[in-house]
């Protein structure tokens, strides 16, 4: 079993090039974070034994493999294994109904995906880290 990274967060998005571009903007702003990539909500479940601190997970998920399951799925099963886990759900729809649904099955945020994004990703990141060292 490897050992688990403090500071670890995984990225679940399908779209390889946003993926990217949210990874090199966390990793130049966040000192000391640790990043994993993942194409598949799937992927993201098998590799959870490494105790991510938090998930940026997108909601839509099957633009490239359409069998993959939707991010509310992904956030329900990413939380019965762990509830207290900081999930921030992002996506490109502005469906305040996802939104509402998100935040009521356990996110901490539903950011849609604008030139605000990963600024906000960044200061909820940075709160998760704070809170994670008060304890």
């Amino acid at each position: 079993m490897e050992t688990t990274e403090k500071n670890l967060v995984f990225i679940v998005d399908d779209n390889p090039a946003y993926a990217k571009m949210l990874n090199t903007f966390l990793l130049k702003a966040i000192p000391n974070l640790k990043t994993k990539i993942f194409s598949t909500g799937e992927a993201c479940l098998h590799e959870m034994y490494l105790s991510p601190m938090a998930i940026v997970l997108d909601y839509y998920l099957d633009a490239k493999f359409e069998y993959a399951w939707n991010g509310i799925q992904i956030l329900k099963k990413l939380l019965s294994k762990d509830p207290a886990l900081n999930v921030i759900v992002i996506s490109a729809q502005e469906n305040i109904e996802i939104a509402l649904n998100c935040i009521k099955e356990g996110a901490i945020e539903y950011i849609i995906k604008n030139e605000k994004t990963l600024p906000e990703i960044q200061k909820l990141l940075l709160n998760v880290i704070d809170d994670a060292v008060e304890y």
